[in-house]
This record gives C-alpha cells, structure tokens and sequence, in this order.
C-alpha cells in the first residue's frame, strides 16, 4: 500500500509577472529609504536608521507571512531565553511587539475567513484548566498566608508570581499562534529547521566555554553563554532532543552527505552531555539509545547502529572525559549522604528539596500554595535556608498548583502522546516529514524524563513540541490522500 496526496483544486496561488507599477513603487521605495539612510549620516544617526530599516523589514515580513513571525518567536524563545539585550526588559520585549503584531492579523484573518478549529484542541482546553487551578491557588494562597512578605534573593525577588503568570500566558499566547499560522507543510519543516538550528548553536558555545574554564561549577562542567543551555543539566536535555531528530533525519536517506553530516553532529552532542557531567543527560541518554532502536512509521531505527554508537560512547566516557565530570556521573546514589565526592552536594540538596514539596503539597493538597510562591513560602513558612526551586516538575506542580494542577498536566501529555501515535500509524504523513514524526516519541519521552529533574513544564521547549505535534497533526488530518 502506499499513499499519494491528490491535488487540491483550490487555495493555488497563480503567479502572474510584476506590472510596471509595482516595478515603480518598488524603485521609489528603495530611493526613499536610500534618501532616509543618506539624510541620517549626514545627522549621525546611521546605526539608528538601519536599526529602523530593519525592523520595518521584519515587521513588514511577518505581516505578509504571518508564519515568519512565529519562527522569529521560536527563535528568540530558544536563544533568549533569559533577559538579555536580544529579549528585551519588562513588556516591550521581541516576543510581546510580535505576538501583538500576529495576534492582529490573526484577529484579522478569522474576520475575513471564521475558522476557529483551535478551539476544539484538547491541549488548548486543559492548558485554560491549569490556567484555572493557577488562579484559584493564587487567590487560596493570599487567603492561606496573609502575612507573606515579598522578600529578595541574591538576583532576584522570591516571589515569582507575576513573572510565572506572564509567562504562562505569553506562551499559551504562542500555542494558539502557532495552530493558526503553521499550517502549510514548508512552516513545519521550516519550524524544525529554526529549532534545530537554535539548538545546535549552544553546542559550540558550550564547549569554546569548557575549553576556556567557563564552564559551570568551577568551570569543569559544559555550559552554553547564553539560552536555556547556560545552565548544565537543560543543555544535556537539549543536547538529547537534537541527537533524536538528527538520528532519524539521518536514516530517512543514507547519502553520504547527509550520513556524515548527522553523524558529525550527533557525536558533538553525545560529547557535549558528557561535559556537562549531568547524570540526568546520561541517564537519559541510555534511555534515548533504546528508543532509537525503534522502527517509527516508514523510518527504520537501526538496532544494529543504535549498539555501534553506543559502544563508541561508553569507550569516551570512560578514555576522554576529564576525571572531575566522571567522578560526578558516577555519583548517582541519592541515598549517598554526608560524602564529598562530586555532585554529592547537589543530590542532597535535591532530595531535600524534593522531600519540602511533597510536604507542602500534604498540608495544601488541593491547590497548593499558589504559582510562584514555593521559595518564598519555603523561607518564611518552612524555614528553608537555601532559597532553592523544586528542581522538579511534578513536584513543583503539586506544592504550587495542588493535585489538580498535576493530573491536568498529565492529562496534558497524554493527549500529545496519543496525538504522536496517531501520527505514527496515520499513512498521510508525507515521506519528507516522516523523520521529524519518527523522532516525536524520543523527544516527548525525554521531556517527560527531564520534568523529575527540572523545572521545564513552563519553559517555551515544552509548548513548542506540543504546538508542532498539534500543528503536524492538523497538516496531515486535512491532506488528501489515494491509497493505491
């Protein structure tokens, strides 16, 4: 059996040749902006027109292709993740003048043509519910502990209240725009395409960082200078999510080209999470093994490779890898109390952590102690020294959202999961996405993983997976197939 797509017999756009207006308007456009650009030298404010030129391009751009503008926020999700003079500070950041931007034409686009389909996806109706449960747990906390001040770490205030809620909202802001702008399959590919290319780009950082004893923890730890990647642990959860789409890109066609390109790549990430010295990266990376060993839809694993790397891998770690990053992989016991071997602080500190949320979450079951407030509550309630986050999805879930803030988000994953097995089984994915659908399930599993060792369930790498399953699943349910 195989499938072909049938033409479709509208929405074709026909190209027709530039008229001699639009040749004329173009020519007086450019010699109005080189005028704009001479006049401003001649003042000295050239770096501020070029500044305006360029935005006015882009703005242009994403108004004529709103896809553009959803990219351009992948992007700077991925590359600025925390404040920077490429984000912005406060509201008038990128992110928000795009989102407002593309919110506008989406309003103006289902003005002209009504199509809200996006209200009928289930990720969309249980991300509102958590929404929900964070509101009521906001509002039970303030009634729970009147006399809570807002106190300040060492960087910043305790109380993440407002940030967390901004956050939850400027994202949920950018699920629904991505379902509603990637809907044609060169956005997708294109989606893949920035995201990987995000990704990678920590991955020279990372190691140019090691070499000069940048690192994190005294320098012996891989850590990128900027993104999520900066700090050691995410950056290996990265690193993982890349090894899974250039794996399955590079069995969807075995040129050498491509075969040489993925390996390349692949090799410098396995590397990279070694550096980092993550147990959780290495851990995850056994896991990650097994699951390429998979056959998923039309691309073929390859047990046999998937064994190869891995032998390779280990017989790094165990010649390469600097003594400092594997004495700490090794250290892996959470029960190894009062020791001094490396990275033995650090599991202490988590377990400990781990054990104050669950207690939390037993003295305010229901909706926890409201979104943003476990270190403030930590402090002044529990008396916690250490000003520390729960480092741990689910833990951070139930303490500040209560046990139906937890139960929605597995909800919230099982819906994605069962929207990539559908895409896993569905014969109308096209054979040139059929490697991105391929490396869905490690990525989704890997996400889930990382959630017992960090706190990732807010951070914009988990809405873009959810948007693209969504997304990959709404191209391929709408495309018209033969099967022959």
């Amino acid at each position: 059996m195989s499938v072909a797509a049938s033409p479709t017999l509208s929405g074709g756009r026909v190209l027709r040749p530039a008229t001699s207006a639009g040749a004329l308007w173009s020519l007086v456009a450019l010699v109005a902006l080189g005028a704009l650009l001479g006049f401003a030298t001649v003042l000295g404010y050239e770096a501020t027109a070029l500044g305006l030129i360029v935005v006015g391009a882009v703005l242009a751009t994403v108004v004529v292709h709103p896809a553009i503008g959803v990219l351009m926020l992948i992007a700077n999700f991925l590359v600025a993740s925390y404040p920077s003079p490429i984000r912005g500070e406060g509201l008038l950041t990128i992110n928000n003048i795009l989102g407002i931007i593309l919110v506008v034409l989406m309003v103006a686009e289902l003005a002209q043509r009504p199509n809200l389909w996006f209200l009928r996806v289930r990720q969309l109706h249980v991300f509102l519910a958590i929404g929900v449960v964070f509101i009521i747990s906001t509002v039970v906390s303030a009634h729970n502990f009147p006399n809570l001040r807002v106190t300040s770490g060492k960087w910043r205030l305790l109380d993440q209240t407002i940030p967390m809620a901004q956050d939850f909202i400027t994202r949920l802001a950018f699920f629904i725009l991505t379902l509603q702008f990637l809907a044609r399959k060169r956005d997708l590919k294109r989606a893949i395409t920035v995201m990987m290319m995000c990704l990678i780009m920590v991955v020279p950082s990372a190691l140019l960082g090691y070499a000069s004893g940048g690192g994190e923890s005294g320098g012996y730890r891989a850590a990128a200078e900027f993104s999520v990647g900066t700090n050691s642990n995410r950056l290996a959860f990265l690193c993982l999510i890349q090894i899974a789409f250039w794996w399955y890109f590079m069995r969807t066609d075995r040129s050498l080209g491509r075969t040489a390109l993925a390996a390349g790549v692949i090799a410098s990430l396995i590397f990279t999470i070694f550096l980092t010295a993550s147990r959780s990266g290495v851990i995850g990376l056994g896991i990650l093994f097994y699951m390429l060993t998979k056959t998923r839809g039309r691309v073929r694993g390859g047990r046999l490779q998937v064994v190869a790397v891995a032998l390779v891998a280990i017989g790094v770690l165990l010649t390469v890898i600097p003594e400092e990053n594997l004495e700490r992989i090794e250290n892996i016991n959470p029960f190894a109390t009062g020791t001094h071997d490396q990275g033995s602080h650090s599991t202490e500190r988590r377990i400990d952590t781990i054990e104050l949320g669950w207690r939390i979450f037993q003295d305010y079951p229901s909706f926890g102690i409201g979104l943003g407030n476990f270190r403030e509550i930590a402090q002044q309630v529990y008396f916690d020294p250490f000003l520390r986050p729960p480092h741990n999805s689910y833990v951070w879930s139930l303490s500040e959202g209560g046990i139906f803030c937890l139960l929605f988000y597995l909800l919230l994953f099982w819906y994605t999961w069962r929207d990539v097995q559908w895409l896993q089984a569905s014969p109308a994915v096209p054979k040139d996405l059929g490697w991105i659908v391929a490396a869905l399930p490690p990525c989704l599993v890997m996400l889930l993983f990382f959630s017992a060792f960090a706190d990732i369930w807010l951070s914009p790498i988990t809405y873009i997976l959810i948007g693209l399953v969504v997304a990959l699943r709404r191209y391929v349910s709408c495309r018209r197939v033969v099967l022959v």
